[in-house]
């Protein structure tokens, strides 16, 4: 009996199976078009559209939202840039390579490995063309003008622990950059646009060599009152260090404006593209271009959002001049919550502007507002306008998403933390994940499982244990409640799980990079004590 029921089940299988292959190979289908448009720092306090009490005015983005589905619990694997962006490109949370903690700076080694499958790697196998146009901050390897063993950080295994700008040979080609990792084509920068080298990159080489140095801005020791409360200034933040001669920073967003709209005009292949644009706004410096100033009520921050928005309509406007709006997804979304050198805590009530609208915590926290970002998708015929979405979901499922959108097998060991979102996209609810982990600058976890998530921290006071459905601003800590011990538990254990597994999706046991259990699993170091 068991053996019939195999030989059915089989069958069944195999039939499902050649049912989704035809959906994707039968005459007439075609692939559609991806463009990531990915915004630097930005709260969900700070769209129009997800925001009746925004001080900002998003029309382009309030559009996207209208035409297209808007998901109101979607999450950043961290609340900091390069984690955050690692789980975009690889589907993999970023504290299973040997980066634990902290963010990549311009001169910073490759984080991701040449064996790691990549979203772009996956969609080039897959018929498509692959371009990344805007900040990479994942880290790529420079080549020396002479050949030395150079010492890593103890806090960042992929950052130098002396200053290499000199040691530097700007003229020849880097490796571990996006060109390596599935792009056909790239064209942006290392890192922040706060962080040296200020150059343009090209494929896998710069543009023009640095030949002069940028000047450091930021807040002032002589400012009335002290350095702490210089606000403006630290909204300007650039740090010191080698710039290309014509290099400007307030001209950035328009740059990658038009290198991606001439992306989209000239592009003449038949098969798919997937566009992958991350924007450099409202990420410090907060340089709006002069023609933006003035334009919002919350002072260059709102401005600086406002030309992101254009940026949106710009993007937009060129599919649709193509013929291509049609048969394009567009996915607009933030690698974290605001920043509060940005857009400082103390002008919220003096614009009245909240970037985190009514969430707790900003970038780099642990707090919901640190990691809960816009996502909108547009995808015309498919997705029903102006949908809502609340299901629980990670930026670190475009890896997924991707390989079930082009039906593509792929390792089960890769992509080890993505799961496909294709099903909400299309009205459905297959979506498999169970829990979702966070991290902060300083490395440390947070869990969030069904309605309840859970921060961990060893400072005494400083856990935190919330039922998000009911208490969404974060207002009532239950951590140190003893009639919530047994949710705690849960959470630890499913915590334990994800990490020690090696992945949070099925399939066989890995290893982490790096320790088994290091400094930031406070709480498995005093379970191994005992």
């Amino acid at each position: 009996m068991k053996k019939i029921t195999h030989i059915i089940f089989g069958l069944s299988f195999f039939l499902c199976s050649a049912q989704k292959e035809n959906v994707s190979s039968k005459k007439g289908y075609k692939k559609p078009n991806i463009v990531y448009i990915l915004a630097d720092d930005l709260g969900i306090g700070d769209i129009s559209g997800l925001n009746a009490n925004a001080k900002v005015n998003t029309p382009n983005i309030d559009a996207l939202i209208k035409n297209g589905m808007s998901f109101t619990d979607a999450h950043t694997t961290s609340s900091v840039c390069t984690p955050s962006r690692y789980s975009i490109i690889t589907g993999e949370y970023s504290w299973r390579t040997k980066l634990k903690a902290r963010v990549l700076d311009g001169y910073s080694k490759a984080l991701i490995e040449d064996s790691k499958d990549t979203a772009p790697k996956l969609l080039q196998r897959n018929g498509y063309q692959t371009a990344m146009i805007g900040k990479w901050h994942l880290g790529w390897n420079w080549q020396f003008k002479n050949e030395e063993v150079l010492e890593m950080t103890a806090k960042n295994p992929y950052q130098f622990k002396e200053d290499i700008s000199k040691k530097v040979d700007y003229s020849k080609s880097f490796s571990g950059g996006p060109t390596d990792n599935g792009f056909d084509y790239f064209f942006g920068l290392n890192a922040s646009l706060d962080f040296p080298p200020y150059v343009y990159s090209e494929n896998n080489k710069l543009i023009t060599i640095p030949t002069k140095t940028m000047k450091p801005d930021g807040k002032s020791n002589n400012f009335p009152g002290g350095r702490k409360n210089d606000l403006v200034g630290g909204q300007k933040l650039k740090r010191k260090g080698d710039k290309a001669a014509d290099f400007k920073a307030e001209q950035v967003m328009l740059d990658i404006t038009n290198k991606s709209v001439d992306y989209i005009t000239n592009y003449s292949s038949k098969n798919p593209f997937f566009l992958y644009i991350p924007l450099t706004a409202p990420h410090t410096p907060v340089y709006p271009r002069e023609e933006f100033l003035g334009k919002s009520d919350a002072g260059i921050y709102g401005d600086f959002i406002q030309e992101l928005d254009w940026t949106v309509g710009q993007i937009v406007n060129a599919l649709k001049e193509k013929g291509l709006e049609e048969n394009t997804i567009i996915i607009f979304t933030a690698d974290n919550g605001a920043s509060k050198s940005s857009f400082p805590i103390e002008f919220e009530e003096k614009y009245h502007h909240k970037p985190s609208a009514h969430l707790r915590g900003r970038k780099a926290t642990l707090h919901q507002g640190g990691h809960t970002v816009p996502f909108i998708v547009q995808w015309k015929n498919i997705i029903k306008p102006n949908t809502k979405n609340n299901t629980t979901i990670s930026l670190g499922d475009l890896y997924a998403t991707c390989a079930e959108l082009v039906n593509a097998k792929t390792d089960k060991n890769q992509g080890v933390d993505s799961y496909s979102i294709l099903s909400l996209l299309k009205g459905k609810d297959n979506y498999e994940r169970k829990a979702s982990v966070y991290t902060n600058f300083a490395g440390r976890f947070s869990i969030r499982k069904d309605d309840w998530k859970m921060d961990l921290n060893p400072k005494k006071g400083k856990s935190y244990l919330f039922n998000i459905a009911e208490d969404p601003s974060e207002t009532n800590n239950l951590f140190y409640d003893d009639s919530f011990s047994k949710k705690k538990k849960e959470l630890t254990l499913a915590l334990n799980q994800i990490i020690l597994n090696g992945r949070s999706t099925t399939g066989e046991v890995l290893e982490n990079d790096g320790p088994k259990i290091w400094k930031e699993l406070f709480w498995m170091k005093k379970k191994k004590q005992k």
